[in-house]
């Protein structure tokens, strides 16, 4: 991989100061110049660099409400502005600094002891810089430790060529009388220091491309140490393993450090830290111990090496080619604590429309509106549920998006009309090249608005090429083509406005090439040097710029219904609060083994980033799988949040309901296990929505102390639902070993057999033939489920649910449901039902069940809803009302000791039930759990009760 001549710059400076053993940061706080605010909520500082003393720098550091730090340096009184508007477009709001934070300002550092135990310490020391965050003592995460920060400064090139020729650098500081010897030796340690070669300081080629640097070399790079922590997780997207592997140091993984820079990667290695088209700077540093996280919010190209000096300790280099230094410091303890306080900064993930959890149908293209049409007449002969059809870009004329190809679909309202009629939706692809033409009214109003992105001039518009040929680009970071882009989605006549009549309101939306890719631009993208609103160069905004278009198009889609309804916008590429937004996938994906593996992992490391809708391919959008792969595949894709089947349009055609027999069966029985399971799926979603915690959790997440379990990522549990899943990625599979993380009983989710774990861990092999799916259920569980087939999500709405109640080994269990209307935001008035379900013993020492139903929104009123307060919430509220007839036709209680003596719902008559005692009666052993199944108890959905199961 051809690293950029800043990441160059940053590594050698890095290569030069682990050789010199003698070095430290020339950075230091003049402790003079520090300054408490008045209600002490932050300090500020002048920093000195001995290296460029005559460049000024300034230093802000605060503590917030959560105990997150921010650290902020930039440079001060220089010859331009750096780019410093990154955390505005990512964060939701100005976070709130702490009143409780007491500073204490000593001769050689700053201090400040917080948290509810006051166990928490920030130490800034000033000479030189460095900022450290101890928890009871121990260092958690550490800032320029190693003195790797390194600010370029702005300078003109007529200064550079004034400045003295370089030198060795001197062994020891510069105690020299004569002072010209002086300024060399300060010149020699500048070249020690920044290299003795200009290296891409004004200009950078790129096979056939020059990318001009008029502001010259601007980089920041940036130690984070994390001294007590072993394991690291994050920074979205890379095709790699979850627990990142090293880049440098003895043993280094990979050569080169992991790339943040949306790119479109045509066909892309499975397993590398090239860049891919989203990026999320955000890392978990995990041990036994604790978790802590650090957030940057950069948006330009940034490099990180990652190296292990100790495998209890990690060490990490962070290279971004501009922007000031904007550090937030996530002080955990926990994995929970640490979602939570990113989330608080970013925002959780949007709680989507239910349907959009079901099934995706999609390829590169079909052909016109009899093609979709027949689509869905095969789904519906074969008896396969799908809520959603997809049409890529060969629907739009000469791909100029929202204008309609008539010749393949003359038809658009009333093909989507003849898709609505079945409760389904359709999304069609909206790209953000523009075809320079005149008769495409889109193109000529942003042209007419002066809202397209700029030539390096400033003044002309960028013309570049994609799938419509010539193209230019909304700059959405440019206010002014906001309601305007917003506008072109109303599906009714708005003045003289253009807009898109012909769609309706089930018409959702996909961004693609939004990194922004162009096809005839360096890497597929947009020259840097081109420029934006504000007269930012497109390198300073350029991972940024693909959130931006999601987040006016979801804003769009929610604007044109009144009463709004939950927007579904699928986004290729994206940035620190794109969760807020919509769904991701990871892009053009290879339908190979490999690739289905690598894509679990990929999904999992967006979820710990804080975007939980995603989803990988099935099947993988270039090839040709054959049948054992594509069940496979979806057998991964069921137990993603996003589910969506898709293809290049150079493969065969490869609808599921396309397949012979036996794999078609196979398919057929994944696709309603997925729609049995929906309860399940949007009960996590509305955890992850107001809590932050991830919909996927690796076993770091969901057992934050134990280490065997900390590298693993092929196999995640959903939600807090209590279902672990591991997904089967290899060919000729007949069983697969899973890891039980505790002393606890699991069952097979199909064939209800008994596994049990221990203290320190344990493998089990578990069935895996082409018609298995490896799903656990873990003791303690409770898994709602709707049983009954339907051909979408939506008519689902009002049919029974089954309870599968998964004691564990003491006896008890616990789930949740949630549900609302699933499209709009009534939710948030307190139109919701979320129920607690529980089963326990009504004494210790009773052989007796009890299992009920509890209203938790009564309960935890702040905790129901994305955070809204549920003040006036009501039990008998109108969505609870609507569901006052759905209830519980069957309940399934596995693991009892002992047969029953009766079965009754409290206060009423027995109820019908049958018992099968299994052949794991032993605390110690495997086998078929027993099982007692209650038919058709009748209890409402949306009640309290009581079903006593008496020994």
């Amino acid at each position: 991989m051809l690293q950029a001549a800043f990441c160059r710059r940053g590594r050698a400076l890095s290569a030069r100061a682990n050789d010199s053993p003698s070095w430290r940061s020339p950075y230091t706080v003049d402790s003079s110049s520090v300054a408490l605010a008045p209600d002490q909520v932050s300090f500020t500082a002048a920093v000195i660099s001995s290296i460029y003393p005559d460049i000024k720098f300034a230093l802000d550091v605060r503590v917030h409400e959560d105990g997150v730090v921010r650290v902020r340096m930039d440079e001060v009184d220089g010859i331009r502005k750096r780019y410093n508007e990154a955390a505005s477009w990512a964060l939701l709001d100005e976070p709130k600094a702490s009143r409780d934070i007491q500073w204490t300002v000593r001769k050689k550092d700053l201090r400040a002891v917080y948290g509810s135990m006051k166990d928490v310490e920030l130490v800034v020391s000033f000479d030189p810089l460095k900022v450290t965050l101890l928890r009871n003592g121990k260092e958690q995460v550490v800032l320029n430790g190693r003195g790797l920060l390194h600010m370029e400064h702005f300078r003109t090139k007529e200064s550079v060529a004034q400045s003295k020729p370089p030198m060795d650098i001197p062994e020891e500081g510069f105690d020299v009388d004569d002072s010209n010897q002086v300024v060399m030796q300060a010149n020699s340690r500048t070249a020690w220091f920044e290299g003795e070669t200009e290296d891409g300081w004004w200009e950078e080629t790129f096979s056939s491309w020059t990318d001009s640097k008029p502001k010259g070399p601007e980089s920041l790079s940036i130690d984070i140490d994390f001294p007590n922590h072993g394991h690291l997780y994050g920074i979205p997207q890379h095709a790699t393993r979850l627990d990142l592997p090293t880049t440098t140091g003895e043993n280094a993984y990979y050569s080169d450090p992991y790339r943040l820079y949306n790119a479109d990667v045509f066909e892309y290695l499975a397993d590398s830290t090239m860049s891919l088209y989203g990026s999320i700077p955000v890392l978990h540093a995990h041990s036994a111990d604790s978790t802590v996280g650090v957030f940057d919010a950069v948006a330009s190209e940034t490099w990180i090496d990652v190296s292990r000096p100790a495998s209890t300790s990690t060490h990490t280099h962070w290279i971004s080619e501009s922007g000031i230094l904007d550090v937030f410091i996530l002080p955990g303890p926990t994995p929970s604590d640490v979602f939570a306080q990113y989330t608080g900064l970013t925002g959780t993930p949007a709680l989507p429309a239910h349907w959009a959890l079901g099934y995706h149908q999609c390829r590169w293209n079909y052909v016109s509106s009899d093609d979709v049409r027949s689509v869905q007449k095969r789904f519906d002969e074969e008896d396969m549920p799908v809520d959603v059809f997809w049409l890529d870009i060969e629907y739009a004329e000469d791909h100029k998006y929202f204008v309609w190809d008539k010749k393949n679909f003359p038809d658009p309202v009333d093909m989507t009309h003849d898709v609505e009629a079945l409760a389904r939706k359709m999304v069609v692809i909206v790209d953000p090249h523009l075809k320079r033409t005149s008769d495409y009214p889109v193109y000529q109003q942003a042209m007419e608005l002066g809202v397209l992105v700029k030539q390096k001039d400033g003044n002309n518009d960028y013309e570049g090429w994609c799938w419509s040929g010539s193209a230019s680009w909304p700059d959405f970071f440019n206010p002014a083509s906001w309601d305007w882009w917003k506008s072109l989605f109303k599906t009714e006549q708005h003045g003289s406005q253009w807009s898109w009549l012909e769609s309706t309101v089930n018409t959702f939306i996909w961004n693609d090439m939004n990194e922004p890719a162009v096809f005839n631009g360096p890497e597929i993208s947009m020259p840097r040097d081109n420029i934006h609103y504000g007269g930012w160069e497109h390198r300073d905004v350029h991972n940024i710029n693909g959130m931006l278009f999601s987040n006016l198009t979801s804003q769009a889609v929610i604007d044109r219904t009144d009463p709004p309804r939950r927007p579904f916008v699928l986004t290729r590429s994206f940035y620190a609060g794109s969760q807020r937004f919509g769904a991701m996938w990871t892009g053009d994906n290879l339908g190979t083994w490999e690739h289905m593996a690598v894509g679990v992992k990929m999904v999992l490391a967006n979820n710990i980033a804080g975007f939980s809708f995603a989803g990988s391919d099935v099947g993988g959008f270039f090839g040709n799988p054959e049948p054992e792969m594509l069940v496979r595949w979806y057998g991964v894709g069921a137990f993603a949040p996003f589910f969506r089947a898709h293809a290049h349009i150079d493969t065969k055609r490869r609808e599921p309901y396309l397949l012979d027999e036996p794999y078609k069966s196979l398919v057929r029985g994944i696709l309603r296990l997925r729609y049995s399971m929906l309860p399940i799926w949007y009960t996590a979603f509305r955890e992850a929505s107001v809590t932050g915690l991830p919909v996927l959790r690796p076993h770091y997440v969901a057992f934050p102390h134990d280490e065997a379990g900390f590298p693993i990522d092929d196999q995640y549990f959903i939600g807090s639902s209590g279902l672990l899943v591991k997904p089967v990625t290899n060919k000729d599979v007949t069983e697969m070993s899973v890891y039980l993380p505790e002393d606890q009983v699991y069952y097979d989710y199909f064939s209800e057999h008994v596994y049990r774990g221990a203290p320190a861990g344990k493998e089990v092999t578990v069935p895996a033939e082409l018609h298995q799916i490896p799903l656990l259920i873990r003791g303690g569980s409770i898994i709602p489920t709707r049983e009954r087939p339907r051909r979408s999500s939506p008519l689902m709405k009002h049919d029974p649910f089954t309870l599968r109640v998964a004691l564990d080994k003491d006896g008890g269990a616990r789930g949740e449901l949630y549900l609302d209307d699933g499209e709009t935001y009534f939710h948030r008035e307190g139109n919701i039902v979320w129920r607690e379900l529980s089963a326990e013993k009504p004494a210790k020492k009773s052989k007796s069940l009890r299992i009920s139903s509890r209203d938790l929104a009564l309960q935890k009123p702040t905790q129901a809803v994305e955070g809204v307060a549920l003040s006036k919430y009501s039990g008998a509220n109108e969505f609870a009302r609507s569901m006052e007839k759905v209830r519980v036709e069957k309940i399934i209680v596995l693991g009892l000791p002992a047969k029953p003596t009766s079965v009754r719902v409290e206060g009423g008559k027995e109820l019908e039930w049958e018992f099968n005692q299994g052949i794991a009666s032993s605390d110690k052993q495997e086998g078929t759990a027993s099982a007692l199944v209650i038919k058709d108890p009748r209890v409402s959905i949306v009640s309290d009760w009581d079903i006593i199961v008496a020994a």
